[in-house]
């Protein structure tokens, strides 16, 4: 087996002195968290997980909007910004929301023409003691990289107005199918869309009026991705350079913090595209159901929820 792309030998090779105290089933308390530290860097942003989109065939996608459980027990289902209207046979992409997190659902004929398969995920920054603004930029390890070079402000009309919601970073990643960004939010967008004052943006407060914890699915909690050698590099360098420390290594699969969410990432020579395999939820109350939904499986333990991605993979990509 070739050796991984060498610009990540240096950062494994640091990290191997953690590893003889990382033990099946992550323990904190064994993990050195100040040669960690030593090798992700303090002085860098917050970031933590946002929300993440999927495209789903058709079959899967149509089961899935028209599934009585998941839309009236698992979670609430709406149709997007403004409104957060309930969802209807037209609905081309629907949204389940959380507590602080929410998945973004697409169908194969979907406004952004992206193909059945493709995925993407974001996560929301902050720096210390600094408020949104246009000018705003993250803080990384290191300067002068590609990563998280590129940006994108993005303007949503609340109220007959143009807000600004967010401004992304990203990463050059041409021909990629797993997009990674990485957004300041801004506090007025939340003034526009509850027509109330927030000195601060959060999580919980966007979702406030869409998420009831009458219904199963309060949160996301680990998202497991196979990535081509190329998206590993870059997946993994984005989220040393922004400080997230990394939990394990298991042969070539790195699971890294962010925030309140683990993200696994295992490199693959054999896939031609990147994709999300698996998303472990949590859950408001006990369920033990299994949903399955054409190439997706909900299974659902205890308080815990397993979304099983990998049969969507199989005709796709």
């Amino acid at each position: 087996m070739r050796s991984l792309p060498c610009i990540l030998i240096t950062v494994l090779l640091l990290l191997t002195s953690c590893q003889g105290k990382v033990k099946k089933g992550y323990d904190s308390s064994v993990i050195d968290k100040k040669k960690i530290d030593e090798v992700f860097g303090h002085d860098v942003s917050q970031v933590l997980f946002d929300h993440l989109y999927i495209v789903l065939d058709s079959v899967t996608y149509t089961q899935l909007r028209q599934h009585d459980f998941l839309k009236e027990t698992y979670a609430t289902l709406d149709d997007g910004l403004p409104d957060f209207k309930a969802i209807d046979d037209n609905a081309t992409a629907c949204y389940l929301r959380g507590h602080e997190h929410f998945i973004e659902l697409l169908g194969p004929e979907n406004e952004y023409n992206e193909p059945v398969g493709k995925s993407g995920i974001g996560f929301a920054l902050r720096n210390r003691g600094e408020h949104f603004h246009l000018g705003v930029t993250p803080k990384l390890k290191e300067t002068n990289t590609p990563y998280l070079s590129l940006s994108e402000s993005v303007n949503i009309p609340i109220q007959k107005e143009e807000t600004t919601w967010f401004k992304a970073f990203y990463s050059p990643n041409s021909g990629t199918a797993l997009h990674t960004w990485y957004a300041f939010y801004n506090p007025s967008f939340l003034d526009s869309l509850h027509q109330s004052e927030h000195k601060e943006y959060t999580r919980a407060a966007f979702l406030k009026e869409s998420y009831s914890k009458k219904q199963l699915f309060e949160g996301i909690r680990s998202i497991a991705m196979t990535c081509t050698l190329k998206d590993y590099e870059r997946i993994a360098q984005e989220m040393r350079q922004l400080g997230c420390k990394l939990i394990k290594k298991e042969g070539d699969s790195l699971t890294i913090a962010s925030g309140d969410v683990s993200i696994t990432i295992t490199p693959s020579r054999t896939i031609e595209f990147s994709r999300i395999t698996e998303i472990g939820c949590r859950l408001n109350s006990i369920d033990t159901s299994t949903t399955k939904l054409g190439n997706l499986t909900i299974t659902n333990t205890g308080t815990q929820s397993i979304w099983n991605l990998k049969n969507l993979y199989k005709d796709n990509l």
